[in-house]
């Protein structure tokens, strides 16, 4: 297995392993409050080890690298985060964790509408599967039906819009910069994107919370693991794997989710829960497997052609 494989696996898991941590600080904290704090103290983190590890001079970066950044950050920091810890309140962590994983449907279809790529009939299956499960997850009733289901539902598919736009504009718009100091970057501009609203809500908890050490290791674990181990290990692992191994390693997200619901959480694990994970693990893996055999098409032209030309 190569590096680049063990690198965007674990993120993937430290992902996963986010989700039911999230879902329980969520009973506790407003969502920006809490994602402001966790992401602080990753920035906190990962700026001095991004200047120890890779001499960043951060004052000399570029505007497009700025720009690029305050963007990604935008999309994943910011965006992705509230809208899934606003489903992590109204939905069960089991199917937070499933309907994120139709992150790769939603980019084929937001890639057709934005970058005119062209969707094949196996990816048009994909994305047909991804809806199907989602509508399995939605009718079945997220946390057993009502309007919080719905909102719930809402909410998440916004963070995977959110999520798959992320992907869009770095295919457009690629930032060149060393893994630790992109991590870094994306949570120093998410700090700040976070830190207005987040001031608005200190109004509305009771700051005695903050005394409690219970309180403390649900923060500093989502740190890690949503932050930290996630981001680091995905800006390591992209330059040394295709966008179809990154695609395929996302269907790692629900498994592990939902492993942590149940065995941390006690959630019970449903029929339609079981439906949609096989639905959107079967849909991640038709959409890639339809890139790897693009890649292969193309590698073996390029051969064809060296060897014409020889």
């Amino acid at each position: 297995m190569s590096k680049g494989l063990i690198f965007i696996v674990i993120s993937m898991m430290s992902i996963g392993l986010s989700i039911p941590i999230g879902g329980v600080m969520m009973e506790q904290f407003p969502v920006f409050i809490f994602s402001f704090i966790t992401i602080l103290i990753a920035t906190i983190i990962l700026v001095p080890f991004s200047k120890i590890t890779e001499n960043t001079k951060w004052t000399k970066l570029g505007k497009k690298n700025y720009f690029g950044m305050f963007m990604q950050a935008l999309l994943t920091v910011t965006l992705y985060t509230v809208f899934q810890l606003y489903g992590l309140t109204y939905a069960s962590v089991i199917s937070v964790g499933i309907i994120t994983s139709i992150t790769p449907a939603v980019v084929l279809i937001l890639s057709l509408f934005l970058l005119r790529e062209r969707l094949s009939l196996k990816k048009s299956f994909a994305v047909g599967l991804a809806i199907v499960a989602v509508l399995v997850m939605e009718l079945s009733g997220v946390q057993g039906g009502g309007e919080n289901s719905i909102l719930g539902i809402v909410f998440m598919l916004s963070a995977v819009v959110s999520l798959a736009l992320f992907f869009v504009y770095a295919k457009k718009f690629s930032v060149k910069l060393p893994p630790f100091t992109l991590a870094a970057g994306l949570c120093l501009f998410g700090a700040m994107q976070t830190f207005p609203m987040a001031i608005y809500e200190l109004t509305t908890i009771d700051l005695a919370l903050f005394t409690e050490g219970g309180t403390w290791l649900g923060i500093i674990l989502f740190a890690l693991t949503g932050w930290i181990i996630a981001y680091c290990f995905t800006f390591l692992a992209l330059p040394k794997i295709n966008a179809s191994t990154a695609g395929m390693a996302t269907a790692v997200i629900p498994i592990v989710a939902t492993a942590g619901a149940i065995l941390f959480l006690g959630e019970a694990l449903r029929v339609a829960d079981m439906i949609g994970l096989v639905l959107v693990v079967a849909s991640i893996i038709i959409a890639e497997s339809q890139e790897r055999s693009v890649k292969s098409t193309v590698d073996e032209g390029l051969v064809m052609n060296n060897v014409k030309a020889k």
